[in-house]
């Protein structure tokens, strides 16, 4: 998959270290998430960003572009915006209720290394697309 970076040992400690947040909700790789209301118990989220393809700094004003075609991909789905961060650096993210197998058709399309997956009592899941 062209641009798609393999999980080296220091890309996977990156998504380690970080903490992601969106909305109410926040969590880190393999801890459990906080802030899922009740009624939302039984729902898989996908957090999915375009910024950055294959871990590459793009220019603010392509990374914004992208970002708002990876909405419109979504406008059939209800979103909330959020962000990656670790240390200084963050990147925003969107988290979406939607099947994994059409997040990683998404994530692979705005060639992106890596998807979240996250549900309420359960480990927050990294899923490398490579």
């Amino acid at each position: 998959m062209t641009g798609i970076l393999s999980p080296t040992a220091k890309i996977n400690a990156a998504y380690k270290e970080s903490v992601y947040q969106a909305g109410s909700v926040s969590t880190k790789i393999n801890q459990y998430p906080k802030g899922i209301s009740e009624k939302l118990h039984q729902t898989t989220f996908v957090l999915l960003s375009a910024y950055n393809p294959g871990g590459r700094l793009r220019p603010l004003g392509w990374n914004i572009k992208m970002m708002e075609r990876l909405e419109q991909c979504l406008s059939k789905y209800e979103y909330v915006y959020g962000q990656g961060s670790l240390k200084e650096v963050s990147e925003p993210l969107l988290m979406v209720n939607i099947d994994p197998r059409k997040a990683i058709y998404l994530a692979r399309k705005f060639r992106q290394n890596a998807i979240v997956l996250i549900r309420h009592q359960r480990k927050s899941k990294l899923v490398f697309l490579a």
